[in-house]
This record gives C-alpha cells, structure tokens and sequence, in this order.
C-alpha cells in the first residue's frame, strides 16, 4: 500500500498537473470564442454580398454554407470546455457519495469526514438531506460552514422553471419570484396524473409554493454566509435529528461547503460531496446529481445497505447507476466508480447483514462494474478508514492520471472534429463568390478613357484647393479670428472681479487680506481662461470646412463623381471612403486615416500659450503685492490692474493665432495630397479603386459587378481569418 507522506505528495503534484491542463483549456475555450466572434462577422459579411448581388450562383453557394451549425457546435464545445475546466482547475480531488435514501451515505461520511448530524445530516425517518454539500479537508482553516444561496432570478429559472417545463408545459413558467408567488399553480395535466414519478415531482412543486415565506428572505442574502459547523444542518436538511420537517431553508440553498480538518494524517487536498438521495426534492436533486458528477467528482462511492432478511437490487439503484454511466458515456463508470456494502453488525442474526452484502457482491450483475468493491461498517471510523478510504486514495493516485488522459483526449477527438467542420465550411467559403472573372465583364480601354478624365480632374480639384490654402497662410482665418473676438470681448466684459462686500466676506472667511487677494486672484485666473475655451469649437470649425473642401473634389460630378458612395459630406464623406478603401489600398488608406484622425486642438495648440501670460493672476509670482494694511478697495483695484495687464499682453498674441491656424491646416493638407496623389503606387490604387467602384461611378456606362471587390476581399480575409483560428485551436493540446 502506498504510504500516506508518498500519496500526499502524490495528490498534490496530480493537482498540479491538472491545473497546468486546466489553463491549456482556458486558452482553447478562447479561441472558440474567438472562433464564433468571426463567425458572427462572416454572417454579416454574407449579408452584405448577398443583397448586393443579384447573381443567384453566388448567392446559392453562400446560403449553403452552414455557419449556424458551426455556431451550434462552437457553442457546444465551449460548455464542454467550461465542464472540463471546471474539473480541472479544482484545487481538491473529490470523492462523491450516492445511493438510495437510508443506506448509510451519512454515517459514511461521518466516520470518513469526523462531523457529525449537525453538519451532515442524518436521521431515523426516510430522506434527510436537502441540499448538496462539499466536505473539505483543509488543517489551514478553522471549521465553518459556507452556505451559497440562489439569488432570486436563479432560483426561478433553475429551480422553478424546469417543473413547468416538465410536468406543465402547456403553462408558461413564471419570469420572476414575485409572479410565482402570485400566481396559483396550474394543475397537474390529466394525462400526467397517472404518473408516479409526474405526482412526486408535482407534490413538490407545491412544496416549493407552500413554504415560500419560510425560506423566501434568504434569496436576497449575500453568499457565501459563513456559519458555525453545528449549525450547518439547518440549511441543507428536510428534518431536525429527530426526524421533523421543520427546515425549509434547505430550499433556497444552491450549495453548501463545509471546511474541516478529516481524522485522518496525511490523506491531501480531498473533499467529500454529499448529494440528496435519489428522489429526495425532486427535479432540483436531479439535476444537482447530474451537475456534480459532471463537474465536480472525480470518482463516486456507490453505497449500499442490504437487508439482515434478505435483498435484491433494486431497479431504483439500476437506474441510479446508469444515470451516473450516461453522465460520461466516452468514460466507462468502471474506471472511477467503487461500491461500498454498509455492514450492520449485530448479534441477531436476522439483523446483521454481512453474508447478505458478500451474497449481492458474488451476484452483481455483468451491467454493474465498479473499480473496487468494499464491506465496511460505515458508523465505524477505523474500519472506513481502512476498507475504504484507503482503497479508494490509492486507487485514485495510482489511476487518476490515465482516467484524465482518457477524459481529455475524448475532448481533443471531438474538437478535431469540430475542426474538420470548420475547414469544409471554409472550403465552400473560399469557393462562394467564383474567381473575379465571373463577374460582368467591361471594356478596361472604355473604363481607362473615363478614369484617365476624372483622375485629372482630381488633381487639378486637389492642387488649386492647396494654391489657395497657400495664399491664405499669412491671412487670418476669418471664422477663427471671430471666435477669437468674440473671446476677448467677453474676457472685458466679464471679469469675474469681486465687489467690496465680496472681497471682505471673503477675507472674513479665511482670517487676512492676503489670503482673500490670493483667493481671488486664483479664481479670476481660472474665470478668464473659460472665456478661451470656445476657440475648442472654432479650430473643429476651421478644420472641418477645408475637409468639406477636399471631400467635395471627390464628391463633385464633375471632379471625382464618388458622391454615389456616401451620402454624407466632410469628415464623415471621407470616413465612408476609408472605409472602403480598406486595407488592401496602402497607399492610399493610411493617407485618409490621417486626415480623419487631423485635428487642432485648443487645449495642445493654444492653451500652453494663453498661459504663460496669467504668472499676474498667480500668487506665487509675486506680481500682484499688497501694502502693509491692505484693504478690501486696494484688492479690488489690484486685481483690476492685473486684469487688464493680462488682457493687454495677450493682444499682440492673439492677432497671429488665426494666422497660425492656417499654416497648421495648409501643412496637414499638402501632406496628405502628397500621399494620394505622388506617393508610390498612390495612382495605381486610385485606378484598382475606381474598377471596383465604377458601377456607381459611371453607372450609364458599367453594370453592377457580381460581388463588389472590396465586398470580395472582405469576405476572403474572413475567411483566410477564421482559417488561422481553427487551426489554432489544438496548438495547446500538447
């Protein structure tokens, strides 16, 4: 047997490696999603083509292409990535306990955990535990118990919903807590009423509906609620220890963790998870066995009581067993399930069950196969802890890896699969739209006649637009010079200097004359700055009215005739432009990105300047200085003076300002003719750009192309990128 210092080690490095895998999966999980966000990009791209061409081949070959199954898929493997991740980033290996409802799974997990009833609930009278819990070992932190409530939303649409879905469908579930509150149940269908197991689950339902207000406040709480370990029991069972129903708050509990230290040295980072019977609440039970088995065991205990008198097994344990089968069908339940007979010892021999438990062990049916199977007496700790939890520890770290490698590969089968999906979808992507040659054709000495024209026309529209922005530098840009007016005056006008009652509630307030003057002096300084921040507005003014001039030589008929691709003008004529330009024009898509991008700023170009003439509104400079005995009338003299200082100063620099501005625009502008009009290939770009877009250039002369080019390129660079994401999604594997 493998000893307890090496199987420590031992978990701990296997918990290791999981991990590491863990964040292998992480990194796969986000490329699916990345997978799907092109995906969604493609589709709108194929909407794009499809109403833009009338050729019905083309359009047949995109609708075929399935990209709402790929969707599916995506989706599919990326919640069973979450599963697996889930599995793997735990920091604990987790042993899950299952069974009927009194066969012992308490007392087990009372001799392997050290707790008692109080934390893990058992009782003399039928089903007992409520809600799920987990048992972790961890010496590192004193014993509590953390209970995790639904929050309302989910409580209804995880806990109440799935009823309706199930036994009253022709009733739509309630949307919120307080509807379910308000609203009577529907009665259970007739064609149900003869169901067994349709009753049960009804009955409840109405459990759920009765005792509402018992539970109802806990919905709201905070999770986790930390509470003493003895008092775990009142959250998570149907009965107190004397077998009445008086816990209902077991209803609004997701999940409860209990934190201890296990009897046991050296046993690693374990947990135990202690599920309902099977029956015990109802769907809600149902569905938690199949959440944890799925995300949260790594191997299940099996426990079973036979009878002192005689037992069979029992078509309800059948089914248990392959419910929990079908939760992994890629990995055989052998290979991580064990079975634990609970021997009752007594000296009646009609009572004390052992050659009943090695009867059933002989007689297990072909179809139920479990790794290893025990007889222990559960209520004894020794004898657990022997027969059973050191069996089932070193039958985990002895196998546990090969189980993962099987697990996972199973993932990596399925993921190549959703790979080749992918890449046969792509094939029919990159197929779609036919070669360029299956587009209408034209007449490229027609086409070069009247592109040769408008070209020239382009250059002249862009040269004269910059002989004249070169006349203007040394004039002050008229609309700029306004706002500049317009803020001197107001800066006159509006001075922000105090009143003598001012000056002296103020001095009041801050205890001095000084102190008053220094007040007001910061106050004015920034009082007449605000005069100045209009001229934000008049510089975007300024820039945008040469844009509309620029735009307006590609939009002209008579110039640049691209006013069929935008209805807009301005910036945002030549943002639709860059659009379609793309970036398959790079001489010409960076030029227009930098013109979109231009603009002056009041705050970067001018402010820097406006300041360096108010040091006399600042009382650090020692510009403005009081007498001896200042006085409120000398403050309020002084801080006129310096007003009117700063004003005056600032006149000479604000007559270039407008001047300055232009320069500024000229420089940008003749920037960017250069680049469209002399930088290399700039002519070769204009030409491929007016082929694609001649149709609505000169729609009297060329009919509509099948699929425009810049649609065409489009749709082949999202298919070239969801390409390299699906090949991508397996580079982690290894």
């Amino acid at each position: 047997m493998t000893s307890s210092f090496t199987r420590e080690q031992q978990i701990n490095s296997i918990i290791g490696k999981r991990q590491a895998l863990a964040k292998k999966l992480n990194n796969i999980r986000q490329q699916l999603t990345s997978l799907n966000a092109a995906i969604d990009v493609m589709e709108q791209r194929r909407e794009e083509i499809f109403n833009s061409t009338n050729n019905e081949t083309v359009r047949f070959r995109l609708l075929s292409i399935e990209l709402d199954r790929l969707r599916q898929s995506i989706i599919s493997e990326e919640q069973n990535i979450t599963r697996y991740h889930s599995r793997f980033a735990r920091k604990t290996l987790n042993i899950g306990v299952v069974g009927l409802a009194r066969q012992g799974k308490s007392r087990l997990l009372h001799s392997l955990s050290g707790l008692d009833s109080n934390a893990i609930p058992a009782g003399p009278f039928g089903h007992c535990t409520g809600a799920r819990s987990t048992i972790v070992h961890n010496p590192a932190l004193d014993p509590r118990g953390e209970i995790y409530f639904y929050t309302k939303d989910e409580f209804v649409r995880n806990v109440i919903a799935p009823y309706y879905s199930e036994l009253l469908d022709s009733s739509p579930p309630p949307a919120t807590l307080d509807e379910f509150e308000s609203r009577p149940l529907p009665t259970l269908p007739i064609e149900k009423q003869q169901s067994v197991s349709a009753r049960v689950k009804y009955a409840q339902l109405e459990l759920y509906k009765n005792h509402l207000a018992d539970y109802k406040p806990l919905l709201s709480q905070t999770s986790p609620k930390y509470v003493p370990i003895d008092t775990v029991r009142e959250y998570i069972a149907q009965d107190d220890s004397a077998g009445q129903r008086v816990f209902f708050n077991y209803l609004a509990v997701r999940e409860a963790r209990v934190i201890c230290t296990f009897p046991h040295e050296n046993v690693g980072d374990i947990a135990f998870i202690d599920m309902p019977g099977l029956g015990d609440t109802g769907l809600v039970a149902e569905n938690w066995l199949l959440s944890a088995l799925s995300n949260d065991v790594d191997i299940v205990l099996f426990v079973k009581k036979p009878s002192g008198l005689g037992e069979v097994w029992k078509p309800q344990e059948i089914d248990l067993y392959d419910t929990t089968r079908g939760v992994f069908p890629e990995l055989p339940l052998e290979m991580w399930s064990f079975l634990v007979m609970n021997h009752v010892r007594s000296s009646s021999p009609n009572e004390d069950n052992l050659r009943n438990c090695e009867r059933l062990l002989g007689e297990k049916s072909e179809q139920l196969k479990f790794a290893g199977s025990v007889i222990a007496d559960c209520s004894s700790p020794d004898e657990v802890k022997e027969r059973v939890l050191q069996n089932v520890l070193d039958y985990l770290t002895q196998n546990i890896e090969r189980i993962d490698h099987l697990y996972v590969n199973s993932l990596y089968d399925r993921l190549r699969g959703l790979q080749s999906q992918v890449k046969a979808e792509m094939q029919k992507a990159k197929e779609a739209l036919g070669t360029v040659s299956e587009s209408t054709p034209f007449n490229f000495n027609s086409f070069n006649r009247l592109f040769r024209d408008v070209i020239k026309r382009v250059y002249s529209g862009f040269e004269q637009l910059i002989k004249e922005l070169r006349d203007q530098r040394e004039i002050p840009d008229a609309s700029f010079q306004e706002y500049v007016s317009r803020a001197q005056e107001n800066a006159y006008a509006d001075s922000g200097i105090p009143s003598i009652e001012q000056i002296e509630d103020t001095r009041n307030l801050l205890g001095g004359y000084k102190s008053a003057c220094e007040y007001y002096l910061n106050y004015n300084r920034t009082h007449l700055t605000q005069h100045f921040e209009s001229l934000e507005e008049g510089l975007s003014r300024s820039v945008e009215s040469v844009k509309v001039q620029l735009a307006e030589v590609l939009r002209n008929a008579y110039q640049g005739r691209l006013n069929h691709l935008s209805s807009n003008i301005g910036t945002s004529f030549l943002r639709d432009v860059t659009t379609q330009l793309g970036d398959q024009y790079p001489a010409l898509h960076p030029a227009f990105e930098m013109l979109i991008d231009f603009k002056l700023s009041y705050q970067g170009f001018f402010y820097y300047r406006l300041r360096r003439h108010l040091d006399y509104l600042t009382p650090d400079t020692g510009m403005a200085e009081l007498s001896v005995k200042p006085t409120a009338k000398e403050i309020q003299d002084l801080l006129i003076a310096m007003h009117k200082i700063v004003l005056e100063n600032l006149k000479d620099e604000l007559l270039y300002w407008p001047i300055e501005i232009n320069h500024a625009i000229f420089a940008m502008i003749e920037q960017f003719v250069d680049k469209v009009l002399r930088s290399e290939n700039a002519l070769d770009e204009w030409q491929s750009f007016y082929i694609e877009n001649r149709a609505k250039v000169w729609p009297e002369n060329f009919q509509e192309l099948s699929v425009n080019n810049g649609l065409r390129w489009q749709w082949l660079e999202i298919t070239e990128r969801l390409s390299t994401i699906n090949k991508s999604i397996l580079t982690f594997e290894s």
